[in-house]
């Protein structure tokens, strides 16, 4: 039976499979969590994420602030990227970089079905 790690990795490794997600991870406060090697990334602009890195811990400020009335989701556009938070609890979103001008129709049913996945592995309601 695979560890949690390996089968929280399995479902990120799904998702990075459609073509408009550049990177993606579960992301706990302080940028810890399940990230994938960096060479399943096709985010170019390494400097996105490394100003996630670093600003990673007043997002979730926000979010769990927020979370207790309900807050589920989190947009930004940095430029020619897009952040999406999907959050799974108040210390934990799947964290997704797209482009701004993809399909979020459809890449938000894919990362609606893999934050469903990540719940279960996790344990979470």
């Amino acid at each position: 039976m695979a560890s949690q790690k390996e089968a929280i990795l399995a479902v990120l490794d799904d998702l990075l499979r459609e073509e408009d997600i550049l990177a993606a991870m579960v992301a706990r406060r302080g940028f810890e969590g399940y990230i994938p090697p960096g060479s399943k990334f096709k985010l170019k602009n390494v400097s996105v994420w490394t100003t996630l890195q670093n600003t990673m811990g007043d997002f979730f400020n926000i979010i769990s602030k927020f979370s207790a009335q309900g807050l589920d989701k989190v947009y930004f556009e940095l430029g020619e990227h897009e952040v999406v938070f999907f959050v799974i609890h108040a210390d934990m979103a799947l964290v997704s970089v797209i482009p701004a001008l993809a399909n979020k129709g459809l890449l938000e049913v894919e990362m609606e079905n893999t934050r469903r996945d990540i719940k279960k592995i996790l344990g979470v309601k």
